[in-house]
């Protein structure tokens, strides 16, 4: 077998790491590459190519170096209790899973990318999710100083190399960890392409019958999946090229999402335009980047871009940042504070813009010019990068998979109908998890999806194992920008159109000691119940925003008032001082801040007292005995007696100076009332 230089270079990079999982040792031969330098097409060239001339290299054949993604056939023979379709992290969790409840499983993913696949079967992109390139170039972003480089003269595509060394290791390390995951389990793993063959499949009825002894209930039946283009390991321990057949007693279908592509985008140009999927594989250092789509993706990359040194990066936003920040249920402040970090970093956001003609593309090799577009509004721009940041679809509605002829509901836009709590499918036996089911479309709900789909199809027992489950829960959100994002409950609206009368709280990261040190910019927002304090709401940006924002859906979900937040300490130069500094703003809105609490907790009524209005008017008239409608603290103390409660004078002279809000000395009627209002019990609804 013969390789390119590129990928031989590449190979020795995963050498020290691969070695440890075969006792076969394979091969390389040294690469000398000479010292012209142009621009590489794809990432994994870029990590080793500086020579336009591939040199052919000899390595070990395929019988020795392939150790990943494939599977003796013998065991492929038998019967599985789940075929998991799909290699990312939905499909590894649905597996694990399975074994954890003692089921033999299998993963049968098809590589995103050809170039993804190391000589030794490993798949960089196998287990991780959609975004984990975008990450690790953040990481490499902030730990790279692309300036000094520059300032040393180094090449960018020598700066490049660089950086995607870093992002192919972190990859290599996300790969190999989770292969080593599958094996410490049993669980097998095939590269291929597979496709869900229907009951009545003649395959499937052949299966019903070879494996009719090996089911504890054959009338429950199983499902059949084709799989093409995988190679498996032969009797003689011969790596082969095989299309067969896996049987299952369940299917997870985990097929993910593809980028959404519009029309009228040249995305033939793969050198120089890129969607979600194919910015994977970015060769060389862009000199500027247009991006189209103000979602998540395109917020991260754009300020990663920038933290690269990029000078001119663009955002081209078909509507308005308002419009588009609320989709995606942004707080407007955070919204704000992002904005303003972006324009402050140089990043341009331009709205209600559009590319309505890409009027010249270079071709490859042409590196020193740049893409000509023409805008909506007449005007031209040049990019040397357009990414079209446009969305994601479920890849339901794929011919190869085979869904719908097998009897999967699938939406038109590939979405996969499931039931809500156990993420069954139309087709029995067959379940579905992940991207492919639709919003909210994130790694860790898939997974969670995933393994509860698992815990439902295998489950043995009376009990129902999804009974807790709400697959419309609210979700916490992170965004890797720089800095950071994450929120989760409602925003200030949100909370008004659900009914709530809402305050509130921000605290600037520079109102705490790390912040004003470390990461001054950025806020915290706590969204809060007027009435009774509680957090509804969580908003954060700045340093660590993704990681604090958990400690923000403990506090939503546990129903935590902001009275309590008060009384916590935290430890001292964290970034969570910030909770008790916006607790405290919220505070200061509140008619009944955390300085009422004590003189409510005295005064509380048992909930067969009617306070109304008429009786505290009865009451507060009798003690009035001068008329003037108002009392001082002698006859507000009286007062309290005649309604049954003996009130101290220390509570009395609080009451009287955080309701007197006049100055006076005294409290009118209304002030008296809104204190019964406040510890009055609520009402049963009718």
């Amino acid at each position: 077998m013969k390789i390119s230089a590129a990928a031989a270079a590449l190979l020795s990079l995963a050498v020290p790491t691969a070695t440890a999982w075969t006792a076969v040792p394979t091969s390389t031969s040294i690469v000398r590459p000479s010292s012209v330098s142009i621009r590489s097409p794809s990432l994994l060239q870029s990590t080793t190519i500086k020579d336009a001339a591939v040199e052919e290299v000899a390595v070990a054949p395929d019988t020795g170096a392939r150790e990943f993604g494939v599977v003796n056939t013998n065991k492929l023979s038998k019967l599985y209790d789940l075929v998991v379709i799909g290699g990312g992290p939905a499909g590894v969790a649905g597996a694990i899973k399975a074994a954890q409840m003692g089921r033999r499983s299998i993963v049968i993913d098809k590589p995103k990318f050809d170039a993804g696949v190391l000589p030794n079967g490993l798949d960089l992109f196998f287990g991780g999710p959609t975004g984990l390139f975008s990450k690790a170039l953040r990481d490499l972003a902030k730990s790279t100083n692309v300036g000094a480089l520059r300032a040393q003269e180094m090449e960018s595509d020598v700066i490049w190399k660089q950086i995607t060394n870093g992002i192919v290791k972190l990859a290599m390390r996300n790969s190999e960890g989770q292969c080593r995951t599958l094996a410490r389990y049993g669980i097998d793993y095939l590269q291929g392409s597979a496709m869900l063959l229907g009951e009545d499949d003649e395959a499937n009825k052949a299966a019903e019958s070879k494996f009719e002894d090996d089911m504890d209930s054959p009338e429950d039946g199983l499902r059949s999946v084709k799989i093409c283009d995988a190679k498996t390991i032969d009797e003689d321990g011969n790596l082969v090229d095989s299309d067969l057949t896996v049987t299952g007693t369940k299917v997870l279908v985990c097929t993910g999402s593809k980028s959404t592509r519009l029309p009228g985008i040249p995305f033939e140009e793969s050198h120089r335009i890129f969607d979600s999927d194919t910015i994977n594989l970015l060769g060389y250092f862009p000199r500027s980047v247009t991006i189209s789509g103000l979602g998540i993706i395109g917020i991260e990359f754009a300020n990663i871009f920038n933290a690269l040194g990029v000078k001119d990066v663009n955002i081209l936003v078909r509507g308005d940042v308002e419009t588009s920040t609320k989709k995606l249920g942004m707080d407007m402040d955070v919204a704000n504070e992002l904005m303003r970090l972006l324009t402050k970093s140089g990043v341009k956001v331009l709205e209600g813009t559009s590319v309505s003609e890409f009027s010249y593309v270079p071709a490859p090799g042409a590196d020193e010019e740049y893409i000509e577009m023409k805008l909506n509004d007449g005007s031209t721009m040049q990019t040397d990068l357009f990414f079209a940041a446009t969305g994601r679809y479920p890849v339901g509605k794929n011919e190869e998979t085979g869904l719908e002829s097998a009897g999967v509901e699938v939406a038109d836009r590939g979405m996969v109908g499931i039931d809500k709590k156990t993420l069954a499918t139309s087709s029995k036996n067959v379940y579905a998890a992940g991207d492919v089911i639709g919003p909210p479309a994130l790694a860790s709900t898939s997974m969670e999806q995933a393994q509860r789909a698992v815990s439902a199809m295998f489950h043995e027992g009376d009990d129902d194992v999804t009974k807790d489950a709400n697959h419309d829960d609210p979700l916490s959100i992170g965004v890797w920008t720089i800095p950071e994002m994450g929120y989760f409950g409602l925003t200030k609206e949100q909370a008004e159109k659900e009914g709530y009368s809402v305050v509130e709280g921000t605290a600037r990261f520079d109102q705490c000691l790390r912040g004003r040190v470390f990461a001054p910019d950025g806020l915290c927002k706590l969204v809060v119940d007027e009435k009774e304090g509680t957090v509804l709401g969580c908003h954060l940006i700045g340093k660590e925003a993704a990681e604090m924002v958990h400690y923000g859906m403990a506090l939503v979900k546990a129903g935590t008032s902001i009275f309590e937040i008060l009384q916590t300490v935290y430890t001292a130069v964290t970034f969570h001082e910030l909770f008790k500094e916006a607790a405290l703003d919220a505070n200061s809105k509140l008619d009944f801040g955390v300085e009422w609490q004590e003189i409510f907790a005295i005064l509380q009524s048992e909930c067969d007292i009617d306070f109304s209005e008429e009786y505290l008017r009865e009451k507060f008239d009798s003690i009035d005995e001068d008329g003037s409608g108002e009392l001082d603290e002698e006859e507000m103390r009286a007062l309290f007696e005649s309604m049954g409660r003996t009130v101290s004078k220390r509570v009395i002279f609080n009451i009287m100076r955080l309701s007197d809000t006049d100055g006076n000395g005294t409290i009118d009627f209304g002030e008296f009332k809104a204190i019964f209002d406040k510890i009055a019990c609520p009402k049963d609804e009718e």
